[in-house]
C-alpha cells in the first residue's frame, strides 16, 4: 500500500489537529489546577512535541520504505556473502 500525497496531507494534518487539541487539553486541566506556564513555555512545549512527532513520523517512513525498497535485503546478503574477507 501507497500512501497518496493527499492522504498523507490528511494524516498530518489529523496529527497536527489532534496534537493542537491535546495542548488545549492539558493548558486548561493545568489552569485548572493553579499551574502556570509563560507563553514562551506553551511554545516550547508546543514545538517539542511538533518535533518529535515530525522526527518520529520521519524515521517511521524511512524504515518503511528501505524495507520495501530492498536494501535491508542488500545489506544482509553483503553481510553474509562468504567471499567478503572476514575481520
Amino acid at each position: 500500500m501507497v500512501m497518496s500525497r493527499r492522504s498523507l496531507f490528511w494524516v498530518v494534518s489529523g496529527l497536527v489537529l489532534a496534537l493542537a487539541a491535546f495542548l488545549g487539553v492539558i493548558a486548561v486541566s493545568w489552569g485548572a489546577v493553579g499551574g502556570g506556564l509563560s507563553g514562551h513555555g506553551w511554545i516550547a512545549y508546543g514545538l517539542g512535541s511538533f518535533v518529535t512527532l515530525a522526527l518520529t513520523l520521519g524515521l517511521m517512513m524511512l524504515s518503511f520504505h528501505s524495507a520495501r525498497s530492498g536494501h535491508d535485503e542488500a545489506a544482509d546478503q553483503a553481510h553474509d556473502d562468504p567471499s567478503r574477507p572476514r575481520d
